[in-house]
This record gives C-alpha cells, structure tokens and sequence, in this order.
C-alpha cells in the first residue's frame, strides 16, 4: 500500500467529521465508508482512534 500525504489524510478525516456531524442527513455516505474501512489509510484510522471517533 502507498503513504498517503497528510492533507489527503487530513481531507479524509474532515469528511468524516462532516458526515458524523449530521448522521440522519449523510447516512448513506457513512454507510459507504464503513463499507471502505478496510482500504482506509493506517494513518487515518489512527487519527479517528485518537478522536475517539467511531462509524
């Protein structure tokens, strides 16, 4: 797998916020991450774990 750069890190993670921010709103959107979580960089999980965020 690739590194992937901190703002593409950093663009990922705020789309999450985003989405969570209004779950009934984007419940497809997080629907479809969590079906991408798997192929989501390791980076980036450990900054949602760190957040405490969980989808």
């Amino acid at each position: 797998m690739s590194k992937f750069s901190f703002q593409e890190i950093e663009s990922q993670y705020n789309l999450i916020k985003t989405l969570l921010s209004n779950p009934e709103k984007y419940k497809d959107a997080i629907d479809a991450v969590k079906k991408d979580i798997a192929y989501m960089p390791l980076e980036l999980k450990k900054k949602l774990e760190e957040e405490n965020i969980t989808l």
